[in-house]
Order: C-alpha cells, then sequence, then structure tokens
C-alpha cells in the first residue's frame, strides 16, 4: 500500500481519535488523536484541525500516521506562556525552552510536559519519586530537616519508635501519620507537613509546603497561586 497524504478535519480528545480527509479525494477517515510514534520523531502532541500528515489507508481508518505539516498554536496561547516565563523570572526560574514550544505541548496535549518538569527540578520536592517510594524511602526526614534549615533553624524531626507517629523538634510535639496507601502514599504525611507548614508560617518565611499533583513542592506561596492559576499545580494531596 502507498502512503497518501490527509488534512485533519477534525478531532475528538473525549474518545481518543481524528477525523481525516484525502488530500485527492473525498470523505473522512478515522484515526488515532496521537500519530504513531514509530512512524514519526515529533514530540508526542495530538493532532490538531488544519495538520497535514500521511499515512496508509485501511478502509475507513488511516494508520502508521506521520507529520508532514503542523499548524501553529493560537498566538494568544504562546503570549500566555510568554507572560508566564517573564513572571516566574522574576522568581529566578528560567525556562530554557520558547514560549512557542511550550506553548504547542499545552494547545495538543502533549504527553510531555517540560514546563512542568523544569519546574519540578528548580523547586524542592518533598518525595524523590524516581528514588524511592515514600514508605521506602529512608532519607525522607533527614532532607525534610536539611530543607527547614534556612527557614527554621534547629529543625529537626524522627519517627517514634512502635508509632505509626514522627516527633518535631523544637518542642518534642508529636504528630500522628494519616491514612494513606502505597498507591495513594500523600495522606501518611499530610499532618506533619500541616505542622511544619504551622512552623513557617509561624516564623514568617516566605515559603510553604504546596500540594502538586502526587506531591509537595517548597516554594513561596504567591508563586504557588501563580502556578496554579496557570494549570501548574493540581492540589491533589490533603490540604495543609
Amino acid at each position: 500500500m502507498a502512503q497518501e497524504t490527509f488534512v485533519v478535519e477534525e478531532i475528538n480528545p473525549k474518545h481518543g481519535f481524528a477525523r481525516v480527509r484525502p488530500e485527492e479525494g473525498t470523505g473522512l477517515l478515522h484515526t488515532a488523536l496521537y500519530p504513531d510514534p514509530e512512524f514519526t520523531d515529533a514530540p508526542p502532541f495530538q493532532l490538531r484541525k488544519g495538520d497535514r500528515v500521511t499515512g496508509l489507508r485501511r478502509g475507513q481508518t488511516v494508520s502508521e500516521v506521520a507529520w508532514l505539516t503542523r499548524v501553529e498554536p493560537p498566538w494568544e496561547e504562546v503570549e500566555r506562556v510568554a507572560e508566564l516565563l517573564a513572571l516566574l523570572e522574576r522568581w529566578e526560574i528560567r525556562i530554557p525552552h520558547e514560549a512557542r514550544v511550550l506553548a504547542e505541548h499545552a494547545w495538543r496535549d502533549s504527553k510531555d510536559d517540560p514546563l512542568r518538569d523544569e519546574l519540578q527540578a528548580q523547586l524542592p520536592t518533598f518525595f524523590d519519586l524516581e528514588g524511592a517510594h515514600p514508605f521506602e524511602d529512608p532519607t525522607l526526614l533527614e532532607r525534610l530537616s536539611a530543607a527547614m534549615q534556612p527557614y527554621l533553624p534547629g529543625f529537626a524531626i524522627q519517627p517514634v519508635q512502635g508509632q505509626p507517629a514522627v516527633r518535631v523538634e523544637p518542642g518534642a510535639v508529636e504528630v500522628q501519620a494519616g491514612v494513606g496507601s502505597w498507591d495513594v502514599p500523600q495522606p501518611t504525611f499530610a499532618p506533619m507537613i500541616a505542622e511544619v507548614n504551622a512552623r513557617l508560617a509561624a516564623a514568617g518565611a516566605p515559603v510553604r509546603w504546596v500540594p502538586t499533583r502526587e506531591d509537595w513542592m517548597l516554594a513561596p506561596p504567591a508563586l504557588a497561586a501563580l502556578l496554579q492559576k496557570h494549570g501548574l499545580l493540581e492540589a491533589t494531596a490533603p490540604p495543609t
């Protein structure tokens, strides 16, 4: 079978497919919303109306889809991202990607998220999800204590032997663990994070542990509000 050229006419993100029209011919055929990575070296973007692609026609579907040209993301989306990057620079956070590139990732619902990845690389997180599961991470409390020293001198936190609790210094305050699970560990640590955030607030510290999609990030509240406004922090962990 010979490759043909198609133009994307419609996308249906809810059901994960697109409709394409043969560039030379009539009628609409179905294809997957995301081109097969085996046949394209482009980022894992979804198709958008107006894209030109190649593929193999098989009955009423098209497979082995690869881009010829992609329509540009809307200019207002590029401007929005550019404004966000300028605001992040005020917090000394510099993202090594052009606004247009990041805008296309957002607009095409990319399976990669370079902006979020850069933020997570530049802002401390509570868990080390690439290193160990939180329940098996022997350095978790040690890292927390070290991260708090610039804001809470003398801060220390240790497990209470034989109990699902930690002891927070100064003050020898015992904090009971919440009820979490292996798949959703955040509730286990939420009471401890709440105690730490209360101490940061009492000390007038400029940062808090703010919830992200599956972790907490150490950031100034105003920066966290900016990230939440732009959908870059998803507060699925229990409120703290």
